[in-house]
Parts: structure tokens; C-alpha cells; sequence
């Protein structure tokens, strides 16, 4: 949500910019040339302020988007997710996380199969934290 000083400051500059359009608008012939001038200076002025809080606002509200995207990849991700007790699965994904990473760092790292051996018939080995895991 944007804050209400930015939304206020952008309604006084658009107010401003009104009133002196209106008062180039209605200046009689009698108006010096120069008064114009700097009415019309003010004028171009506070429109830029305007162009720049609103430009600021886009950017607020494109990274306000983007993380709540981010929250809710998360969030979804969080959901197809269950602990057989050693590993994370995600649904529909034949690849087990490493419990270690994701339970230390939020993070969702593939375990690489390995060979069958002696402790058992499938291995798996986290290439970041160098955990092994037996099935």
C-alpha cells in the first residue's frame, strides 16, 4: 500500500498545477509576458514532481507485486510439500530436497541418486551440504 504523504504530496502538486493552468487560462491581456512566463515555469514544475511521484509509486507497487508473487510461489510450493522422515518430496517430483538445507535455509536443493550399497538400496547425496542419505 502506498503511503498516504506520497498520495498527498501528488494531489497538492496536481492541485497546484490546476491553479495555474486556470490562472494562465483566465489572465487577462493585461498580464505582462514575463508573469506568464514564470506561471508557466511553475506549471511545467509541478507537473514534473508529479511524473516523479507516480513514477516512484510504479516502482513501489511493481516490487509490491513481485514479492507477493514470490510469497505465493512459496506458499504453494510449501503446500505440495511432505517429510517422509529423512527427505522432503515435493508432489508430482521424483527427486527428493535435502531436509538439511531446507530446514536450515529454506531451500529447496535436489538430492542426487547414487549407487545401491551396503546400507541400502537407494542412496542420495546433497551436493551443497555433502549430506548422505540412506533409504
Amino acid at each position: 500500500m502506498t503511503d498516504l504523504g506520497t498520495i498527498s504530496t501528488i494531489i497538492s502538486n496536481v492541485k497546484t498545477a490546476t491553479d495555474i493552468a486556470k490562472l494562465v487560462k483566465d489572465s487577462s491581456s493585461s498580464l505582462k509576458e514575463a508573469e506568464v512566463k514564470l506561471k508557466m515555469a511553475d506549471l511545467i514544475s509541478a507537473l514534473a514532481d508529479i511524473k516523479i511521484e507516480l513514477s516512484d509509486m510504479q516502482v513501489l507497487q511493481r516490487d509490491k507485486d513481485q514479492k507477493i508473487f514470490e510469497l505465493e510461489e512459496q506458499l504453494s510450493k510449501k503446500e505440495k510439500t511432505t517429510y517422509d522422515g529423512k527427505m522432503y518430496w515435493i508432489e508430482d517430483d521424483k527427486t527428493p530436497f535435502c531436509a538439511v538445507c531446507y530446514e536450515n535455509d529454506t531451500k529447496f536443493i535436489h538430492l542426487t541418486h547414487v549407487r545401491a550399497s551396503e546400507w541400502g538400496s537407494e542412496n542420495w547425496y546433497c551436493k551443497i551440504c555433502k549430506n548422505k542419505y540412506y533409504v
